[in-house]
């Protein structure tokens, strides 16, 4: 284990095995590029879900990987550094289940306790049941649990940088991360920013789970640290870099906004297909890429129906 592995700091950290087997290859996705976010601050984008990578003196911290992507060279493009830490926003197919891809390394690969647990209730089953479909993409690749767990927060030491990861609470998932890099003014935000783009509604294995009121408090919370970050990093959609908490700002507004406007809705009698076929996004929103809207208007809806108005 290297000086910087022993430095990791965490709270209620649980070690589990982290199998890592032979070689695999795989191409990222046509539109993949790469955005300088800060100094050694990289994030891959254009294709798919967005990932991280922080060049250090001791090595490369990576945050999110998706196996559709294989992010592996466009870091090797910047330094041939190892990966020492690799960490997951959250349990899902496009943010934690590139793992693969750094094997060779063999990095401390990190998530929240909640995306153990999603790991062994549903994440390692639906990449099996996708890797038995024959998919190319899927051929001799597995998937291993994180190495290590934590609650609350923790903080990473290496390079000179302090990488302080929060697991922030129920949100887009059960277990939503965050990463501030005070150094470098940046912060990964996964899932729980999307900037021009409808957010995803996060479903696994055919269950919604995305909590909107817990993404608003989130939102909220991560707002009133006012901290001095001048680019938040998104799980999905362009990178403004040195926007700064006006993004983060953006995202909270729009999940009140739209809940409010399908809860107008849904009071004066409209079904769910009615709202589907009938729903005007807000003019501040509606520049928004419209791929996932159906989606995230459904998750609206139930919820609002489940939980009242």
């Amino acid at each position: 284990m290297t000086n910087a592995t022993k430095r990791a700091l965490g709270v209620s950290a649980v070690l589990l095995g982290l199998a890592l087997p032979g070689p695999a290859a795989a191409q990222s996705m046509p539109g993949r590029k790469v955005v300088e976010v800060a100094k050694d601050v990289y994030t891959m984008t254009g294709a798919g879900s967005n990932a991280s990578f922080v060049v250090t003196d001791e090595g490369v911290l990576v945050f999110d990987s998706d196996i559709r992507n294989n992010d592996l060279p466009f870091i090797r493009k910047v330094t041939d550094k190892k990966v020492i830490y690799l960490f997951a926003s959250h349990a899902s197919g496009d943010h934690s289940t590139g793992a693969w891809y750094f094997r060779e390394d063999k990095p401390v690969y990190i998530g929240t306790r909640d995306q153990i647990r999603a790991y062994y209730q549903n994440e390692l089953k639906e990449f099996n049941e996708r890797k038995a479909q024959g998919l190319p993409l899927y051929k001799g690749a597995e998937l291993p649990p994180p190495s290590l767990g934590f609650d609350g927060t923790m903080s990473v030491l290496m390079g000179g940088l302090t990488f302080q990861a929060r697991a922030e609470g129920y949100g887009h998932t059960s277990g939503d991360m965050t990463m501030y890099i005070p150094q470098r003014r940046v912060m990964f935000m996964g899932d729980l920013l999307n900037n021009e783009v409808h957010p995803g509604q996060a479903e696994a294995a055919g269950v919604f789970f995305a909590n909107i009121q817990g993404t608003i408090d989130i939102l909220t919370r991560i707002i009133d640290r006012k901290l001095p970050v001048d680019t938040y990093v998104p799980g999905h959609g362009a990178v403004h870099v040195g926007r700064g908490v006006q993004d983060v700002i953006d995202q909270r507004d729009y999940f009140v906004m739209m809940r409010d406007e399908v809860a107008k809705m849904v009071m004066a009698g409209k079904t769910l297909d009615q709202i589907l076929k009938e729903f005007k996004v807000p003019q501040r929103f509606a520049h928004y890429d419209p791929g996932r809207l159906p989606g995230i208007l459904r998750l609206f809806y139930n919820q609002l129906i489940e939980k009242g108005l």
